[in-house]
């Protein structure tokens, strides 16, 4: 119908509307033709003085876009007539947006992770830098061998303190209780809380002070509870 004489047939309605490239196109209908053979026209094509234009968007309004749609008599396409460009659906350029800022994501956090490498490698020879000229320091001064050894005796000391109580105490780990210091009740959901001062174990560690439910403490050492309530009472 692309090739219809114009001047030889009528324009019966406007049935559809496009842009295609920055130019409006109407599906016309023509008079005496059935909507198969209806053909997109440019706007400039329909007659100004005509009122197709303005019923057409009063028909849209009321109806929608489809309400010349029959399932026997379907209108041709606008891509029979003009060349369109492939569009991507909504959903098609929401996962390419995704997909760009995540590797932009994944590339920042290449870009962090070389960087704390770097901070990390730097503080290492820092640190060995600094030990070295430490210990030239000590072999240069007067009494250099004495003060190593008190240097290396506080730094066992303080090794063997934190050692020593850096560990919490619990009945799973077969902890033993030296006294119970003082109990609480959470007004959340009532629970009784004990708070547990811990014998030494055997390997010479004093496991952190804690506080226990009263559940686990009755059931493990019972003779404690009763000393700590009857210590409360006289």
């Amino acid at each position: 119908m692309n090739k219809i004489k114009r001047k030889l047939f009528s324009m019966e309605a406007i049935l559809d509307s496009r842009t295609i490239n920055d130019q409006l196109y109407f599906l016309v209908k023509w008079a005496g033709y059935p909507i198969s053979q209806s053909t997109w026209e440019k706007a400039d094509k329909v007659p100004a003085d005509s009122n197709m234009i303005s019923e057409y968007k009063m028909s849209v309004q009321m109806l929608g876009k489809t309400f010349y749609f029959d399932p026997l008599d379907q209108p041709p396409q606008i891509e029979d007539f003009v060349e369109v460009p492939p569009q991507k659906s909504e959903l098609s350029t929401f996962n390419t947006k995704i997909s760009e800022f995540q590797h932009q994501i994944n590339t920042l956090k290449d870009d962090v992770r070389l960087i704390l490498q770097s901070q990390l490698r730097l503080i290492k020879e820092l640190k060995m830098s600094k030990n070295v000229i430490h210990h030239y320091d000590l072999q240069r001064s007067p009494g250099s061998q004495d003060k190593q050894q008190s240097i290396q005796s506080d730094m066992m000391q303080q090794y063997q303190q934190c050692a020593l109580i850096n560990y919490d105490g619990s009945f799973e780990q077969g902890d033993k209780v030296e006294k119970i210091g003082r109990a609480v009740q959470i007004k959340k959901n009532k629970n009784k809380m004990y708070y547990i001062l811990w014998k030494r174990r055997n390997n010479g560690q004093i496991p952190k002070n804690s506080w226990v439910e009263s559940e686990k403490i009755i059931e493990n050492e019972p003779v404690k509870v009763c000393q700590y309530l009857w210590n409360k009472l006289i």
